[in-house]
């Protein structure tokens, strides 16, 4: 045998490798094409129903938060009415309070005037 059939013989061999190995990956791309496309196909037909689903949800969450800024509001209004109310409550009692104060003051002022003299 000579050395020239024997590089053929060798690349002949190297062929063969190189177009299993070449006829093994087109299949590996195939099958991942296929995997990839059965995805795909699933999220065509889960995706909407989950986005749809989450939109609903949403639209319940917002009218929620409508619905507890409407209580807020409603809280605010009735603290500013129980501000309101207390300040005229205490405009009422400490008008005639400080007038019976400067009365009693003045009554004081005169009886230690009136005995102490």
């Amino acid at each position: 045998m000579s050395v020239e059939t024997l590089v053929r013989v060798v690349m002949y061999l190297a062929l063969i490798v190189l177009a299993s190995v070449a006829i093994w990956g087109i299949r590996e791309i195939v099958g991942s094409a296929r995997s990839v496309r059965r995805l795909s196909d699933e999220l065509h037909t889960t995706l909407p129903g989950l986005i749809e689903r989450a939109d609903v949800t949403l639209i319940a969450v917002n009218a929620e938060l409508v619905r507890v800024n409407g209580v807020v509001t409603q809280i605010e209004e009735v603290s500013e009415r129980v501000t309101s109310t207390t300040r005229a409550a205490q405009e009422m009692v400490g008008g005639p309070v400080a007038a019976v104060s400067g009365f009693a003051e003045g009554a004081r002022k005169f009886l230690s005037v009136l005995f102490h003299s």
